[in-house]
């Protein structure tokens, strides 16, 4: 009897000792492997590092994010209760049928717009949007992401007599934080000013008469009286802070990827944040780095990538930042890109993607067979805090973008 005992004893050992060989050989691997990736491919041991490193630090070990699909919702607001919230961000409709972003934040009696586009025309719609808000003529703060037509074409406006009506035109502007690089030229092979050029005059101008123009990179490094962050209220719980972009210092063949990114940030509470975040038309390069180079929080309210585009708002970021809301400034299903339906704005690809995270989806304008072409789908957006509760206003409605008769007809998504 003792024999067999020891037998199985012994049989037992055996186990536990191969089992504990297996697993003794696979660390050993697993070392070896990660010493390869960091000598010898650093970039890849960089990124693999980061991803799980962003992982633990949100407590999320599934690595595949929320693919519910979100079915979050918004308290819907009222128009009237906007002018009092300490807190409102505003994307401003295009009366045309073309792409374009225009952001208006208002933080007490301190606002900050982001581009103007679409065209250089639209200056007259984007200053009576603002002027219902901002009440003393001034802008105390201005960025322009990149140099793209529909981001600042109404930062410069038409011209009437020589003069120009855009919007560094027509307000007092106390800083300017603009991109610091382009493919864009100055001036035409005929010696003409492009919008770039006519641009960059507009800086002259706003300069001469007081304001502070920065770039990004300089934001970033904090350099010639340029700060990283800029808090837009007295108490310090609101603040504006400039990302780091790879791109800020290195060139790339889409213009797109220059684009300024910004994360707005209000604490509600000690510890207690909502996040905005803001990226321009950031494509899916500039997505990565800017995922490996900034500690991104998940975010309340993300302005979607270049329209919608397929080729912006992409796994690698938004599993990171998981948005709630997340807001399309584009005329749903223009053609002035592509003639393909499912890569018209918003595409399918971006519906596909951000349908993981949320259901709440809202775009500015619609195609429509009116004889303007175009119509508001959700039109003016606003988020705004109402006692401490964050709450929507549309112009012409609040319905979801999945639930609108343009996506039953054109997209899939958000299947039950």
């Amino acid at each position: 009897m003792a024999t067999k005992k020891n037998g199985r004893r012994k049989s037992k050992s055996k186990f536990f000792a191969r089992v504990a060989a297996v697993v003794i050989t696979i660390i050993l691997l697993l070392i070896i492997a990660a010493l390869v990736l960091y000598f010898f491919f650093p970039d890849t041991f960089e990124k693999i590092y980061s991803g799980v490193m962003q992982t633990i630090e949100r407590g999320d070990t599934s690595g595949d994010g929320d693919t519910s699909g979100g079915n979050t919702s918004v308290t819907e607001g009222q128009l009237e209760d906007i002018t009092s919230s300490g807190l409102s961000i505003h994307f401003i409709r295009f009366e045309n049928d073309k792409a374009g972003d225009c952001t208006l934040i208002k933080c007490g009696d301190t606002e900050v717009l982001i581009d103007a586009g679409s065209t250089q025309s639209s200056a007259t719609t984007i200053k009576k949007y603002i002027d219902r808000y901002c009440t003393d003529g001034t802008l105390e703060y201005v960025i322009a992401t990149h140099a793209d037509q529909d981001h600042i074409a109404a930062l410069v406006g038409t011209s009437s007599g020589g003069k120009y009506n855009g919007v560094l035109y027509s307000y007092d502007i106390g800083t300017v934080i603009r991109f610091d690089r382009t493919n864009k030229d100055e001036v035409t092979e005929a010696g003409n000013s492009t919008l770039y050029g006519k641009f960059l005059d507009a800086l002259d101008y706003v300069g001469d008469n007081g304001t502070s123009v920065y770039t990004a990179s300089q934001c970033w490094y904090q350099t010639d009286g340029a700060a990283k962050t800029y808090y837009l209220d007295e108490e310090n719980t609101i603040s504006m802070n400039i990302l780091y972009n790879y791109y800020y210092e290195h060139s790339s063949s889409d213009e797109n990827n220059y684009s300024v990114c910004m994360l707005l940030t209000q604490e509600i509470a000690t510890d207690d944040y909502r996040n905005y975040l803001f990226t321009g038309d950031l494509e899916e390069e500039g997505e990565e780095y800017l995922v490996k180079n900034n500690k991104l929080p998940e975010v309340e309210l993300f302005k979607a990538g270049h329209h919608g585009s397929p080729t912006s708002s992409n796994d690698c970021l938004l599993s990171v930042i998981k948005p709630k809301y997340v807001v399309v400034c584009c005329c749903a299903g223009t053609d002035e890109y592509t003639d393909t339906p499912a890569n018209q704005f918003p595409s399918q690809a971006f519906i596909d993607r951000v349908s993981k995270y949320t259901d709440c989806v809202y775009v500015t304008n619609m195609v429509s067979d009116n004889a303007d072409g175009y119509e508001p789908m959700n039109g003016d957006i606003v988020f705004y805090i109402d006692e401490n509760q964050l709450k929507l206003w549309c112009s012409n409605n609040t319905t979801k973008l999945k639930d609108t008769e343009w996506f039953k007809a054109n997209r899939t998504g958000w299947t039950d």
